[in-house]
């Protein structure tokens, strides 16, 4: 007997660094120390993320749009972390 699967598709989630801004203006989140420059626009109460399969650099940097430093945390980005960037301006980085 001859069976057919059709219609099903796996689609693996891709490895990624989630930042979520519960604040109420865009922020720009950068990573630095990378070899390459990591920065990624989250807007207003919403969230956005980097896909990377590896940790990158050794710090993330959060700023206004503006320029003003929300904050900083002292750790690489890594996949399958998140970043929440507070109604009150501080920063929770957790796997």
């Amino acid at each position: 007997m001859i069976g057919f699967l059709t219609g099903c598709v796996y689609d693996a989630a891709r490895p990624q660094v989630t930042y979520e801004n519960r604040l109420a203006e865009d922020v720009l989140v950068t990573v630095e120390g990378a070899n390459m420059p990591y920065q990624v626009a989250v807007g207003s109460n919403s969230s956005n993320s980097l896909g990377t399969d590896e940790c990158k650099g050794t710090a993330i940097v959060v700023k206004t749009e503006d320029g003003d430093l929300v904050g900083r945390v002292e750790e690489p980005a890594c996949p399958d972390w998140r970043l929440v960037v507070n109604e009150d301006g501080t920063l929770d980085y957790t796997e």
